[in-house]
């Protein structure tokens, strides 16, 4: 694999993204649900979200109708949109906003439907297979309806894409006006980091390129298995506005990792915590005390890997149970596994052995 550095996408992909940091802290702490590493918040960016939040904020309404509370982005209208298109080759923000402009009611319809199918499990990554069957779903009302009444996502997400599939141009116009009245609050956010993001950048590449898949096991302490990646050339875009997050995306376009350009960082606190071992087994048994994540994982564990079909089961959104997966997965108890280009999750039987046998002997228990 070869990774290449985008500086221009980056700031690109942050701009599309930028305005989810409305939600900065909202989400989770309304849910109540238990997350993991709570303790990485790193010094200050906490206090930068909450300036890019209030700056946000006379724009919530607008926000709202293209951007969802929840835990999981991706059936939002521009990641969607994102998906089929990517965004390598623009200039700018504005370069790319008029591309949008130029999509007609057929292509934003087909778009949004084939990045549904893309990330619906149930169907081949075959891009012709799911091309022509975006096309036949788009071609009446009667076949679009029932298709998002099925997914497997909030109520209010639903509605939205059926707004956006009746006046798809209307939406795109609207999308496009409240992402131009952001764009100079965003230039001024972004431009104090524009240096360290390209400096970092090109480092990141050139380490990943130079030590292989070793260097994606040592930058992340072995907390992301390269076999994960896909083979061939892999873009890379570094993240301010999320800047402890990586997201691996197979999109249609090509393969892309948004690395947070903080990571390394957290990965190294990460290790550190990781190494106390009565911390890993608070962290193990917190996650098993969850009613949801211990029913995700008996479902995991009888072979289940399709996030739609678990959601069905526990009658929740994909969306919860994405975010459920993730926290098992930094608890390490369930680990990524790839077959067949396709991602899946495994239980780490080798780990849960080690946590119950530390149990025994932290509880004195008898022979």
């Amino acid at each position: 694999m070869k990774f290449r550095f985008y500086l221009e996408e980056s700031k690109l992909y942050d701009f599309l993204q930028f305005p989810r940091l409305l939600y900065h802290g909202e989400e989770f702490e309304a849910s109540k649900m238990p997350s993991n590493y709570e303790e990485i918040a790193i010094d200050g960016y906490s206090d930068f979200a909450k300036e890019v939040q209030n700056r946000l904020s006379p724009f919530s309404k607008e926000i709202e109708t293209f951007y969802m509370k929840r835990y999981s982005n991706e059936y939002d209208f521009i990641d969607l949109i994102l998906r089929a298109t990517g965004i390598i080759g623009y200039k700018n923000e504005e370069d790319y906003l008029n591309m949008l402009l130029t999509l007609d009611e057929y292509e934003i319809r087909k778009n949004i439907i084939y990045s549904i199918l893309t990330i619906d499990e149930e169907y081949s990554s075959d891009s012709d297979e799911i091309i022509k069957k975006a096309e036949e779903i788009i071609s009446t009302d009667e076949k679009i309806i029932p298709f998002i009444k099925e997914l497997p996502i909030e109520a209010g997400t639903k509605w939205n894409l059926f707004l956006i599939g009746q006046e798809p141009l209307k939406y795109m116009k609207r999308y496009i006006e409240l992402m131009r009245k952001l764009l100079l609050i965003f230039e001024d956010i972004y431009k104090p980091f524009k240096d360290e993001v390209n400096g970092y950048g090109e480092y990141l590449a050139e380490f990943l390129n130079d030590k292989g898949d070793r260097g994606l096991e040592e930058i992340t302490y072995s907390i992301l298995d390269a076999s994960l990646l896909d083979d061939g050339e892999i873009d890379l875009f570094i993240s301010v506005m999320f800047p402890y997050s990586i997201l691996i995306e197979s999109a249609i376009k090509s393969s892309y990792i948004s690395w947070g350009l903080k990571m390394e960082e957290a990965f190294k606190k990460m290790k550190e915590i990781n190494e106390n071992k009565t911390y890993e087994r608070v962290q193990v048994f917190k996650n098993l005390g969850d009613k949801t994540r211990y029913e995700v994982l008996k479902l995991i564990a009888s072979g289940e890997t399709s996030t739609k079909k678990i959601a069905k089961s526990l009658d929740v959104s994909s969306a919860t149970i994405s975010y459920h997966i993730n926290n098992i997965v930094t608890a390490k108890i369930i680990k990524l596994d790839k077959n067949n280009s396709k991602f899946g999750y495994v239980v780490d039987y080798e780990l849960l052995d080690e946590i119950i046998e530390g149990f025994k002997r932290d509880l004195n228990f008898p022979d």
